[in-house]
C-alpha cells in the first residue's frame, strides 16, 4: 500500500495583484512574499514607505536614542538567552574567529607583514612626535 504524500501544496497565488497605495496592477513578482503570502503593497511602495520611516526616526535626535537603547536591550537579552541555551558558544566563537584570522595571515602573509611594518612605522612616528612635544 502506498502512502499519501504529506508535502504541502504551495498555495496558489493570484498572477496579478493590486498595490493600494500606487492603485496599480502589477505581477506577482512585484511583490514580497512573507509566510506563503503576498505582502498588500508592491516592493516598491514598501521600499518607499520603509525609507521614509528610517529618515523620520534619524532626523528625530531622541527617537534615534530611543531605538539605538531598544537594540542594545535587545542585543543584550538575545546574547543573555544564548548563554544560558548553550554557554559554550561564545568560547567555540572565539576559537573560530582566531582560526580565521590564522588562515587569513597564511594565506596573505606579505601584506600581513607589510601592513605590521607600517603600523609600527606608524606608531614609532607618534612617539617620537610626543616626545619631541613633551620636551
Amino acid at each position: 500500500m502506498m502512502q499519501r504524500d504529506r508535502t504541502p501544496v504551495a498555495p496558489r497565488r493570484p498572477a496579478m495583484k493590486g498595490c493600494p497605495v500606487c492603485g496599480k496592477t502589477k505581477p506577482a513578482g512585484d511583490f514580497y512574499v512573507s509566510r506563503g503570502r503576498l505582502s498588500s503593497y508592491c516592493k516598491s511602495c514598501q521600499r518607499r514607505a520603509s525609507n521614509d520611516a528610517y529618515r523620520r526616526r534619524r532626523q528625530d535626535a531622541a527617537e534615534r536614542e530611543r531605538m539605538r537603547q531598544l537594540d542594545r536591550a535587545r542585543k543584550r537579552a538575545e546574547r543573555a538567552r544564548l548563554a544560558r541555551v548553550d554557554p559554550d558558544r561564545e568560547r567555540r566563537a572565539g576559537q573560530a574567529r582566531s582560526a580565521a584570522v590564522r588562515r587569513l595571515i597564511a594565506t596573505y602573509e606579505p601584506e600581513y607583514r607589510a601592513l605590521l611594518a607600517a603600523e609600527r612605522a606608524r606608531q614609532q612616528a607618534l612617539l617620537r612626535e610626543e616626545v619631541a612635544c613633551g620636551a
